[in-house]
């Protein structure tokens, strides 16, 4: 073990980010639980402890920081911009996590929420995460990241209809990897949406004689819209609308396949994506400028905070099973670890604060580290 790393001490990386400038922030410990399922998806709803206000309000113990804090930013019940937190969260664990068993688990993390410098921004929360965690484990560190919204230009370009684009985002978002997304798409593009349904009712619901609750009633026949769970009905419309109209607008096909395969499976170090990345825009003529400039200035900045490049590597795929990511995703790990579990995770989602209700919106990047995988790691690696 090299001796000049110090055992764990998670009270010392909060106390590291206090004196790298952020306001000490504990958020409340319940939030309302449609918005977790807005953002999080239906998929964790078995995962959730709930509860319920003294008004009837459904609430859940917070799943993570960063919903109840941007809440609080929101309402302005906090005054700063930068926040570290240290505390607890709440969600039973997922089938393949080995490093606990109950719902309550401990998080350290950081938000910068208004900077305007994006790349900036991103890369000190980067380079400030990898310096206490030099600092406080025995083990060697790799990163990992991507960048979603290179993703979200390209099916822009591929001009795919709504639902069959967002079909293609949540199989992304379920952290596949490619060859799952692969099997999954094909049978996007072989299967038909199978159903006969009055056409005079989509007329009517366009013309707006019918609201979406009454669409969804001449539809099914019931009223009863508790089975949707905490979905809106126009959220439900839209959707069913958007995948009737799939079988005649913008069906995938295979060329659209294998341009998206392609793209996702771009990977390896940043200077050698780089390369990649230009060659895949001019290859199929598709402009991922944006993206790509977005990556040189990263790579730039990293360098200037002193975070060695030889440790990191773009990954394509890489996602989180939160939807609210709009840019920059990243991960670090334990390199030999023998477990899939990240000890921190981060990235933007600037689009949180909109969806939040936000009349104007709100740049925001941040991190979070997993203590008890970070434990995991410490104690696992000294075996």
């Amino acid at each position: 073990m090299n001796e000049k790393k110090i055992n764990i001490s998670p009270d010392a990386i909060r106390e590291f980010y206090i004196k790298k400038g952020y306001d000490f922030c504990n958020p409340n410990m319940t939030i309302p639980a449609n918005i977790v399922m807005n953002f999080m998806g239906e998929d964790v709803r078995n995962r959730l402890l709930f509860t319920e206000s003294p008004d009837g309000e459904d609430l859940c113990l917070r799943p993570d920081f960063t919903l109840p804090l941007a809440l609080n930013y929101l309402n302005k019940e906090v005054l700063a911009d930068k926040f570290v937190y240290d505390g607890y969260a709440f969600r039973f664990p997922s089938n393949n996590e080995n490093t606990r068993i109950c719902p309550e688990f401990r998080q350290i993390g950081v938000e910068d929420f208004g900077s305007l410098e994006k790349i900036k921004t991103e890369v000190k929360i980067i380079s400030q995460t990898y310096e206490i965690l030099s600092k406080v484990c025995n083990f060697d560190i790799e990163i990992n990241l991507s960048d979603i919204s290179l993703f979200y230009q390209l099916l822009s370009h591929l001009k795919l209809d709504s639902y069959l684009s967002n079909k293609i985002k949540r199989l992304y978002w379920q952290g596949l990897n490619t060859n799952e997304i692969k099997k999954s798409l094909q049978k996007v593009i072989n299967r038909k949406f199978d159903i006969e349904i009055d056409t005079e009712i989509i007329a009517n619901y366009k013309k707006g004689k019918l609201t979406s609750s009454q669409f969804i009633k001449e539809l099914t026949g019931d009223s009863d819209l508790s089975i949707y769970s905490n979905r809106s009905p126009d959220h439900i419309v839209s959707n069913f609308i958007n995948k009737y109209n799939s079988n005649y607008v913008g069906e995938l096909n295979i060329a659209n396949l294998d341009i998206i395969l392609e793209f996702l499976s771009l990977g390896g170090d940043l200077q050698s994506t780089l390369t990649k990345l230009q060659k895949f825009q001019d290859g199929y003529k598709i402009n991922l400028s944006n993206g790509i400039k977005d990556l040189e200035d990263r790579i730039e900045s990293l360098v200037k905070y002193k975070v060695p490049l030889d440790i990191i590597n773009f990954r394509a795929t890489l996602s989180r099973k939160v939807e609210y990511y709009t840019g920059l995703i990243f991960e670090m790990s334990n390199k030999n670890s023998q477990t899939s579990n990240q000890v921190a995770i981060g990235g933007r989602y600037d689009k949180i604060f909109k969806e939040l209700g936000s009349k104007d919106p709100v740049p925001a990047v941040g991190c979070s580290i997993y203590v008890e995988r970070l434990l995991y790691e410490e104690v696992s690696n000294e075996k």
